[in-house]
């Protein structure tokens, strides 16, 4: 997330722990991982970026 903000981006966001799910966007290229499983659904090709840490060089749809 802070990435993302860093670059003059904004995502919605609530909870910021991966609990609430606002922060879903689509991951087009790369990889991600979780220090926790977050709680909030993530289908296959979403990423929360409130708390997922980039593996890869990624590309997201926002």
């Amino acid at each position: 997330m802070e990435q993302i903000e860093n670059k003059g981006l904004t995502v919605e966001t609530h909870c910021r722990s991966g609990f609430c799910g606002m922060c879903r966007v689509r991951l087009l290229k790369g990889q991600v991982a979780y220090d926790e499983t977050p709680v909030a659904f993530v289908k296959e090709g979403e990423v929360l970026v409130c708390c997922a840490k980039a593996k890869t060089d990624v590309t997201l749809e926002i």
